[in-house]
């Protein structure tokens, strides 16, 4: 596996009941495409029973929460934690210049300033809430409230800092994030665990699996795996926390922009031999 170059913090921060993360503690385990992008596609397994990939990178442990949460939220600089803003509870930055920022995954210029500063992370949403009631609460995008499902992101919680995760974007969902975001496509996602007093991140990428971004044309793809955080978000008496929450991002490589509007593509990243996390998006004017 190639090594990512972080432009993140990826030791822990000094409080004992945060350890620093590891890869291992995020895996993906089955993968899924639709037949098409259009309302009516199928979805099928594209891998193999058996698959158990860790994360490509990981950030933290932290201590406090993961907020602030974007704005603007369509990735610029200074707009959300990930991008270089200021963590509510210490008023840090957490990831200078950016998390997960690398050659391969550089800054942007999505702002179209002429400064290549923007990291790109957008947030789909946070899963939340206890007992039966977890549910995913969307994130708006550049204003637009309907793009990002209630459906994208679902979680079991089987222990203490313990389960399975699924990221689910639906097969016409890219159709609807073009009116709010380019023709740019979206090459990584980030997972982030919050439970006790501290969170920690890991990111999913192309590199991961040896492979470059495809083209846009390829449909929608579904990722689901298992987490066991116990050994990294532990509580004050030193046992594992109970997960109080978990947000999903995705990244925007590019600050190209167009004035056409670009056919429908897929908002998730791709598979073993497919590999890519694409959208097609049209910055909002």
């Amino acid at each position: 596996m190639k090594k990512i170059l972080l432009a993140a913090c990826l030791s822990a921060v000094g409080a004992a009941h945060a350890a620093p993360c590891q890869v291992s503690d995020v895996q993906v385990t089955s993968v899924s495409q639709y037949s098409s992008v259009s309302a009516d596609a199928t979805l099928s397994p594209i891998t193999p029973p058996g698959l158990s990939v860790n994360a490509a990178a990981c950030a933290g442990a932290f201590s406090g929460n993961d907020g602030f949460y974007p704005t603007t939220n369509l990735g610029y600089a200074g707009d959300g934690l990930l991008n270089g803003g200021q963590q509510v509870a210490s008023g840090k930055v957490l990831f200078e210049g950016g998390a997960f920022i690398s050659d391969q995954y550089p800054l942007q210029d999505l702002r179209g300033d002429g400064t290549a500063n923007d990291p790109g992370w957008i947030m789909l949403g946070k899963y939340e809430g206890g007992g039966n009631s977890w549910a995913f609460s969307p994130s708006s995008i550049g204003g637009f409230d309907d793009i990002v499902l209630s459906t994208f992101f679902t979680a079991t919680i089987t222990g203490a800092g313990i389960g399975t995760w699924a990221f689910t974007p639906d097969a016409t969902a890219a159709a609807r994030a073009a009116k709010a975001i380019g023709d740019n496509w979206i090459d990584q996602f980030s997972i982030v665990f919050k439970a006790g007093n501290g969170f920690a991140v890991y990111n999913f990428n192309p590199a991961l699996f040896g492979q470059p971004a495809q083209t846009p044309d390829d449909p929608i793809v579904n990722w689901s795996g298992t987490f066991d955080v116990s050994g990294t978000l532990i509580n004050n008496g030193g046992k594992p926390a109970g997960i109080s929450h978990i947000s999903i991002w995705v990244r925007d490589p590019s600050g190209l922009t167009t004035t056409e509007i670009p056919e429908p593509a897929s908002l998730a990243l791709f598979g073993i031999g497919l590999v890519g996390l694409y959208a097609a998006r049209r910055r909002k004017a």
